[in-house]
């Protein structure tokens, strides 16, 4: 997965089905994690406004448009408790979503590749 990470984002983006394709994903991860126990405190908090950030962040780490004007991540999370507890529940979560999509495992992992690096940005270890 690694390997064809680094061949090029722009064919992860294209086969998610591009910026729809990732917008219907993130509806498919918010219907999954504003149920888990685990993180729906803090996607419930003010979901629109998460979902919409969060949706324009991942379609351009995942090769996208730059188009994200937000925040830096480890500012947005300062002081809402989030560990790698959390960041292990939304990963399954975000995987289940891919996988309730009909995505193969090998973009499935590619994606997962992709998001790991941001857990230290998340818990304000970078």
């Amino acid at each position: 997965a690694r390997k064809n990470v680094e061949k090029g984002k722009d064919q992860m983006f294209k086969r998610l089905g591009a910026s729809e394709g990732i917008t219907a994903l993130m509806d498919q991860f918010f219907n999954i994690g504003t149920t888990d126990v685990r993180i729906k405190e803090f996607l419930l908090k003010d979901k629109d406004r998460i979902k919409a950030g969060m949706t324009v962040y991942i379609v351009e780490m995942l090769g996208g448009p730059k188009a994200y004007k937000g925040k830096e991540l480890g500012e947005i999370h300062k002081g809402l408790g989030v560990n790698d507890y959390h960041f292990d529940a939304f990963l399954a979560d975000f995987g289940r979503a891919l996988l309730g999509a009909g995505h193969q495992d090998v973009l499935i992992d590619e994606v997962m590749v992709s998001l790991e690096p941001v857990r230290a940005d998340v818990l304000g270890r970078s």
